[in-house]
This record gives C-alpha cells, sequence and structure tokens, in this order.
C-alpha cells in the first residue's frame, strides 16, 4: 500500500483506552493511519459529539465511515504481519455481523474512561 492509501482516524484522545488501540495501529502502519484528536479542532464535515460517540476514519476517496466500519477500515491497513486483525475484518465485514457488533460498540463507548484536563494536567474520570 502506497500513502495514497492513507487513511485519517478521529478518536477521542481524552480516552486512554482509545489513545493506546489507535497508537498501537499507527505503530504498526505509521504511513497508513494518521491520527486525529476529538477535543481539538475538527474539520467541518466532522461533527464533534458524533465523533466522540464512535470512531470516524476518512478513508483515502474523502468518505467518512463511522464505527464498526471505521475500524474495518484500520484493520484492513495492517502489514501482512498483523494477520489477526486482518482476519478479524475479514470475518466480521458480513452486514449481520458487523450491524450486530456495531450496536454493542456503541452501546459500550459511553462506559469509556476519559480523562478530564484543566490546564494541561489530566486526571482519570469513568
Amino acid at each position: 500500500m502506497t500513502q495514497s492509501n492513507a487513511i485519517t482516524a478521529y478518536y477521542d484522545d481524552l480516552c486512554p483506552i482509545c489513545r493506546h488501540e489507535m497508537n498501537a495501529y499507527v505503530s504498526r502502519a505509521p504511513e497508513l493511519i494518521r491520527l486525529h484528536g476529538c477535543n481539538g479542532d475538527l474539520p467541518d464535515d466532522i461533527d464533534r459529539d458524533a465523533a466522540l460517540a464512535s470512531l470516524h476514519v476518512r478513508l483515502p476517496d474523502g468518505r467518512v465511515v463511522t464505527g464498526w466500519s471505521a475500524f474495518l477500515a484500520i484493520w484492513d491497513r495492517m502489514p501482512t504481519e498483523c494477520r489477526g486483525l486482518r482476519w478479524l475484518a475479514r470475518l466480521t465485514r458480513p452486514a449481520p455481523i458487523r450491524i450486530v457488533l456495531n450496536q454493542i460498540y456503541l452501546w459500550l463507548i459511553p462506559l469509556r474512561p476519559r480523562d478530564r484536563c484543566r490546564d494541561d494536567v489530566c486526571e482519570r474520570s469513568s
């Protein structure tokens, strides 16, 4: 894959779990996955509340996918040595599975921990 296949993931950068997971993806495919935190400036077509409620990914063609489809877009870009994630993408892509997993994801996402930041000092909250 080339730079033209790069995507941008808009994620909750105040969630320690989200930061860890997104950084793990980038460490495996740094030339193909860019991160953009949703707690700062966002492009006009990305709604902050929606992006905080569900992972958003901008595809190379400019379209934005959300939720489980956003994870699939990331996993599809994993290098060959990350076979487990690519296999997971293939397994969960069919609509009956993807729709159910997306609903579970949307149900769980409000339960994630978030850092509260004041004056560049963050503390953990649930």
